[in-house]
């Protein structure tokens, strides 16, 4: 992290061309066969335009067919930022678990992609090219990607998907990380946010769901010279690799076919539980029974002369 940070390796910068040798170096010496994928590629949204190389290195499966994506960007936001956060925990999170995946010596039933993508503060223009003009696309079946909105705090998980949770959230459960944070609440405010990540162009142009991982404290370092080596929380950074490795482990091996869900779930982490989740139908009378509740309690607390209803509504003044 430390090295690909020094410089802020915006596109077309001579930082960003090193940090790309760096990486492809680095993904040699695990024993991976590197390709640069290049691509003139014109943006969807924002219209911005320019060259994008994304590096790519593949595990091959024993059942070719199906594909995982560990995904992240080597890019920085122009030339003020560093990028430690934003994305490079998420690229030394991926170097490192795969290197600690590949020391087992165990070879994974889908094909494992690394994708470090390029132009991602762009536009997202690197996994979009992944996404319409490489041939690996085809294959992939859920995305893991890593990426950061501060330099600080837990890490997030986001699901982000077209169709239902369920059986993403069923699937998340086997994966057994240590310490998930996570409800659904979170992606529903995420929606309503202007932000995209690469991960959005994989569900809108290819219907491929996948897990988001992102930090959001500090957000005042957010593309700006204070995202450095420094200032990016250790502790975040191993909640980003506590997500990782877990993951990697379980859906290499898992049958991304069965992923796909109709119905969503409610959802949210407690502690030494992993994540509980109930069907949105159970909304409606949870919210009655929680109510009932609250009549009972209140009947009873005022006719045992424990409550005053007027100190009660006195209460509702300042809420």
């Amino acid at each position: 992290l430390k090295i690909i940070t020094e410089k802020p390796p915006f596109v077309s910068s001579s930082s960003h061309a090193e940090v790309r040798s760096y990486l492809v170096s680095e993904l040699e010496k695990l024993g991976l066969e590197v390709e640069i994928q290049e691509a003139e590629v014109l943006g969807q949204k924002n219209r911005n335009g320019t060259k994008v190389r994304n590096i790519l290195a593949k595990i091959e499966g024993v059942e070719p067919g199906e594909a995982l994506v560990l995904m992240s960007h080597y890019d920085s936001e122009l030339s003020t930022s560093f990028g430690a956060s934003d994305a490079g925990n998420g690229v030394v999170v991926i170097l490192e678990s795969v290197r600690a995946f590949l020391e087992k010596g165990i070879q994974p039933k889908n094909d494992v992609i690394n994708l470090i993508s390029d132009a991602e503060e762009l536009g997202l223009l690197g996994a979009q090219a992944f996404v319409e003009k490489h041939p690996w696309s085809e294959g992939v079946r859920l995305v893991l990607n890593f990426e950061a909105r501060g330099s600080g705090g837990p890490g997030l998980m986001f699901v982000e998907t077209n169709q239902g949770n369920r059986k993403l959230i069923e699937a998340f459960n086997h994966v057994n990380t240590s310490r998930p944070f996570s409800n659904s609440l979170f992606y529903s405010i995420y929606k309503l946010l202007p932000n995209d990540t690469d991960l959005t162009v994989f569900r809108e142009n290819a219907n491929v769901q996948g897990y988001n991982f992102a930090f959001i404290d500090d957000h005042f370092d957010y593309h700006t010279a204070q995202d450095n080596f420094d200032r990016l929380d250790r502790n975040t950074l191993q909640h980003q690799a506590s997500y990782l490795m877990p993951a990697l482990s379980y859906f290499s091996m898992a049958d991304l076919s069965e992923l796909s869900s109709e119905s969503d779930v409610v959802f949210f982490n407690f502690p030494g539980t992993g994540l509980i989740s109930y069907p949105f139908s159970w909304v409606y009378p949870m919210c009655f029974i929680g109510l009932l509740a609250l009549l009972v309690l209140v009947i009873w607390g005022a006719k045992k002369q424990l409550l005053s209803l007027k100190d009660m509504a006195m209460g509702f003044i300042p809420l």
